[in-house]
Formats: C-alpha cells, sequence, structure tokens
C-alpha cells in the first residue's frame, strides 16, 4: 500500500502537534517517526491509520492504484502502541481467539503459535488483566506482526520491555516483518528504528 500525506497539518485548539508535513511511504518501505515524549509521534501515526483525521492538508491510501476510504486502509494495517487496548477480561488465548473474528493472522498462524512465539504459552488461560506490562507488550507486538496487513506501526514498540524482550522484538520484527511496510514512532531509540532506513524527526514539522 502507498500512502502519501500532503501539506499535512494537526492542532488541537491552539496547539500544533506537526504542519506542513509532506511524507511517502512506498510498499516496503521501513521509516521511523521520531520525537521526545509530547512531540506528536501518536498523533501521527493515528492519522497514518486513519483513528484521527488531519487539521490541514491530505493524506491518502492506495492499493493497486486505487484510493482507499481511512476504513478501508485500516484493515490494511496492524497496529501495536499504548493507545491499542487489550480486552483485559478475558484470557490471552479468548483474546486472540476473539481478534480473529475480525482481523485474519498471516498464513496458517494460529492463536497458539501466536502465544508460544510471544512466550506466554504458559499465560494462555491467565485473564490479560493479570498480566505484567511487559507480557502486555509482547502480546500487542505479536499481534501486530502475525496480523495479516500490509502495513506494521508500531509506536515505542520496546516501552516496557527488559533487555532480554527488547532482544526478543528485534528478532521478531526480522523474522516476521517480511516485505511489508513499517513505520515506528520512537524517541531516538536505535533498538526500535534499527530496520529502519529513513527517519523523520517531527520537530522540522513543527
Amino acid at each position: 500500500m502507498h500512502i502519501s500525506f500532503s501539506r499535512a497539518g494537526r492542532h488541537f485548539g491552539a496547539q500544533t502537534v506537526f504542519k506542513n508535513l509532506d511524507l511517502s511511504l512506498e510498499p516496503g518501505q521501513r521509516a521511523a517517526v521520531l520525537g521526545g515524549n509530547g512531540s506528536g509521534k501518536s498523533t501521527l501515526l493515528k492519522c497514518t491509520y486513519g483513528a484521527l483525521s488531519l487539521s490541514e492538508g491530505s493524506v491518502t491510501w492506495q492499493w493497486e492504484n486505487q484510493n482507499l476510504s481511512p476504513f478501508e486502509a485500516a484493515q490494511k494495517m496492524s497496529y501495536a502502541g499504548p493507545y491499542f487496548e487489550l480486552i483485559e477480561e478475558l484470557t490471552a488465548l479468548d483474546f486472540l481467539k476473539y481478534y480473529q473474528r475480525f482481523r485474519d493472522f498471516k498464513g496458517d498462524t494460529t492463536p497458539a503459535y501466536i502465544l508460544e512465539q510471544a512466550w506466554l504459552s504458559e499465560a494462555r488461560q491467565k485473564p490479560i488483566t493479570h498480566f505484567s506490562s511487559g507480557m502486555k507488550q509482547r502480546l500487542k507486538l505479536a499481534l501486530a506482526l502475525f496480523s495479516d496487513s500490509s502495513v506494521v506501526l508500531l509506536d515505542e514498540p520496546t516501552s516496557n520491555l527488559d533487555p532480554k524482550g527488547m532482544e526478543w522484538y528485534q528478532k521478531l520484527l526480522k523474522n516476521e516483518l517480511e516485505n511489508r511496510t513499517l513505520l515506528v514512532g520512537s524517541n531516538f531509540s536505535e533498538t526500535e528504528t534499527f530496520l529502519c532506513e529513513e527517519k523523520l524527526e517531527l520537530k522540522d514539522y513543527q
């Protein structure tokens, strides 16, 4: 999928998050959006998958030379970030089965396999509300990488991960990203953006 921002801007009242942003993501491109806390990384990622509208300018999504609606575009993306809510009353296994009713997993991936890859097999019958923050983060990241999508959006992916978890994240990303487009929001972490060839600093658009 091709994603293009043209003179894009987003404001919250008098606060400018970003403005005059031109950004083009080609299929298979790997890019990072860099900025400190509160810089607007999460806002830009939300605008990328249509969860937030722009205040000015435009964003377009194209698939096989056809323009997509925000809903159609969102169906071709997967996301992991602080604002992705897990259904914490469910067990990990039941949550993945429920998720699968609305979105496909790639290939022959099963909920049990995702839990194995996320180091959560032994916790598959545990309600997510009893997970540690690191366990929840691994579940979010595994879900994003094993979903059937053409674009993967990751917002500060190593937050709540310990050093072993960070190594797990890098291995998972290298093994499962394949030829999909990647956009990472990061607070200047090389651990998070190690695959990204292009990097954009939001301070240049504020």
